[in-house]
């Protein structure tokens, strides 16, 4: 579908064949002119470099604006402004102005793919995520209702995106939401064993239970997934993320000792 509306679009609407700036990136006629889905799935996943994520939306932007009704694109830029906000700090007011585009833009475009393509469980995933970073920011336990509802429906569709995804986000915010209004330690302990029975190899997932493990009183399992993580070898292009994992366990385990 996406191929054929390029074709459609490279009849009608000629492009410019030289480099032009777009949001403040330079794109490149190559970049103009071919499907951006690969190279801005390639940007994204190397989001620990910096510029990456930003060449992605701006890539993503400048097609959305001659494609509009492509969900590829649509989904890909949720995607993209949702990795974004993870990589800034509310505790930082210089980080404040840009979470908040990045999560309402998240929420527009994953809501516009979803227009287009209702069944799509990435596109779910990837409204959740936003709707969270917009629960995080505004203290809104309704936005992390909506996400938990967006997270059920993408579990059922696409339980793999994101290296069970689904599973381990709904775990995180059955673990912070008050029993009160629907939190559950042991509902979230459910949720991240799913997870990482979709994706063993996810450090993330398994620091997350190891926290659920610790907040129930099971330190001996705590103390199991922890070393996971500690043992586990960075993977390439996530040395980043799976380095603050790693550092995070083993203050863990060294509380764990203390007792």
């Amino acid at each position: 579908m996406l191929l054929l509306l390029f074709a459609v679009g490279c009849a009608s609407t000629p492009v410019q064949s030289g480099p032009q700036t777009w949001e403040g990136v330079r794109l490149s006629a190559d970049e103009q002119k071919t499907d951006p889905l690969p190279s801005a799935r390639s940007m994204i996943d190397l989001r620990e470099t910096p510029g990456s994520l930003d060449h992605a939306i701006a890539l993503l932007r400048w097609h959305a604006e001659k494609h509009p009704e492509s969900a590829e694109i649509h989904q890909l830029l949720a995607e993209a402004h949702s990795r974004s906000c993870e990589t800034l700090d509310l505790q930082k007011s210089e980080d404040q102005g840009p979470h908040q585009h990045h999560r309402t833009e998240g929420m527009k475009h994953a809501h516009e793919a979803l227009r287009l393509s209702p069944d799509s469980g990435p596109a779910h995933y990837w409204l959740a995520t936003s709707l969270l970073h917009a629960a995080d920011a505004e203290r809104s336990l309704g936005r992390a209702k909506e996400a938990l509802a967006e997270l059920d429906r993408a579990d059922k569709l696409s339980p793999n995106v994101d290296e069970g995804g689904p599973s381990r986000m709904r775990g995180r915010v059955l673990a912070d939401m008050p029993g009160l209004f629907g939190g559950s330690v042991s509902k979230a302990i459910a949720s991240y064993k799913r997870s990482v029975e979709i994706s063993p190899g996810t450090p993330t997932t398994h620091l997350w239970l190891a926290q659920a493990y610790i907040d129930s009183k099971q330190p001996d399992l705590a103390r199991k997934e922890l070393e996971k993580v500690v043992n586990t070898k960075p993977r390439p292009h996530r040395e980043k993320e799976d380095g603050a994992d790693k550092q995070k366990a083993q203050e863990l385990l060294k509380k764990l000792d203390a007792k």
